[in-house]
């Protein structure tokens, strides 16, 4: 049976998720999306209804993640020509990062008129003929509707991390340090039935996941993009009545510059959530996060809580990590205006090196991570496999990695906490 989903639809399916999504994949051939019913556009929501929206939302995010984790799904992507295109991927040939009509296919369930778009930085981008990622928004092109909850999700391709882990376990690691970030599943790809191999499933950022996390998804959400730092332009991705002209990160700058060491602290701290940066900052270090925000301005989100008036610096992409477990430094070099701002004050430096101690201790316990990746290799390889050979059989090599890390960066970092004291 074939299902054009709508959140309550898929609510009401949660407890048979599993079985759903094992069961023999649809045609990829997505019929036309039910009506929505109209809602009068002028009306807004009140308080009550955006947060029990955004409950029901993350009730079926987190199944979907956990069903998806449990068996890995195969995604059928299937692009139309669009008019006057001879062939249908060509509008993303010569402009990748615009949207266009697709329809996705997952198990029975079936979405029309989505919007698709390549994704990727300078490092992981391929093309739409290679293994592109892809950035998707369910209501680009239609009437609102979501994807297991989500308005808003990626495909990564994974095209710098053969583990297809990095982001999985670095985004678990924050959320365990309490930063905010997405989950992440995985799923076999095809695009217009041609196989694209293994992909990250990320959880998008669009307005119920800023009200799940911070009980308020009406603030400013801004992509700084390639190597920009809060003293440039930034891309304001979307907002709803918050102050305008990036008056919030320009504030937050101005506290930054101030010489007094004490003074800047005690002012940032009014702009910034301290505690969530500081342990964003830690995490960085402790996977040697180099291409991040703190050491190189770079693959990181801003989020402006209106609720508070505070600004949430949310690392973003960790791709790159696990590396140079037993060298690398407790405080590696920063090329940011707010590590440095933070970590040079004497109140800065004694939270950031509280807090370090504190996330070795509980988030680095090496025997549970050495167990969650045995799991995850369990689930992932064989998938791998059915789709790359080569890769499938070089898998455990690629997990040992991680591993690795696990068992000699804890010792390592309490090693330089206790040189640091």
């Amino acid at each position: 049976m074939k299902l054009n989903v709508t959140t309550k639809t898929w609510l009401l399916a949660l407890p048979f998720i599993a079985a759903l999504l094992s069961a023999t994949p649809a045609s990829a051939q997505a019929p036309a999306a039910a009506p929505a019913a109209k809602k009068d556009k002028k009306s807004k929501s009140t308080p009550a209804e955006k947060a029990a929206k955004a409950a029901k939302s993350e009730a079926t995010r987190a199944a979907f993640f956990k069903s998806t984790s449990d068996k890995i799904p195969t995604i059928n992507v299937t692009i139309a020509p669009s008019p006057g295109a001879v062939k249908p991927l060509t509008p993303l040939m010569t402009e990748p990062k615009k949207y266009v009509k697709a329809s996705i296919n997952i198990g029975p369930y079936n979405f029309a008129n989505v919007g698709i778009h390549l994704r990727g930085g300078l490092g992981s981008f391929r093309n739409v003929n290679d293994k592109a990622g892809f950035t998707v928004n369910m209501g680009k092109f239609a009437e609102k509707k979501d994807f297991f909850g989500m308005d808003k999700w990626a495909l990564v391709n994974s095209a710098q991390d053969g583990s297809y882990l990095s982001l999985l376990v670095a985004n678990e690691m924050l959320r365990e340090s309490g930063v905010p970030a997405p989950r992440i599943s995985h799923a076999i790809v095809n695009l217009n039935g041609m196989p694209k191999g293994f992909y990250c499933i990320q959880e998008g950022y669009d307005s119920n996941y800023f009200q799940i996390h911070f009980k308020n998804g009406d603030g400013n959400f801004y992509d700084p993009g390639f190597k920009r730092d809060i003293d440039q332009p930034f891309e304001l991705v979307r907002t709803k009545d918050d102050v305008k002209d990036n008056a919030d990160v320009k504030a937050l700058l101005a506290a930054a510059r101030i010489g007094d060491p004490n003074q800047r602290f005690t002012e940032m701290a009014k702009l910034m959530d301290m505690d969530t940066f500081i342990s964003g900052f830690c995490i960085q270090a402790i996977l040697g996060d180099w291409d991040g925000y703190v050491f190189n301005r770079n693959n990181y989100r801003v989020y402006h809580n209106p609720a508070t008036n505070k600004i949430f610096i949310l690392p973003h992409g960790l791709d790159q990590e696990f590396g140079n477990a037993d060298q690398g430094p407790l405080v590696p070099p920063m090329q940011s205006i707010l590590g440095p701002a933070v970590f040079n004050t004497p109140e800065g430096k004694a939270r950031y090196l509280k807090r370090m101690g504190e996330i070795n201790t509980t988030v680095m316990d090496t025997d549970k991570w050495l167990k969650r990746l045995d799991a995850l290799q369990a689930k992932l390889q064989p998938a791998i496999a059915s789709v790359d050979a080569k890769a499938g059989a070089d898998y455990p090599n690629q997990v040992n990695r991680l591993r690795e890390f696990f068992k000699v960066r804890p010792k390592s970092i309490d090693r330089q906490l206790k040189a640091a004291k």
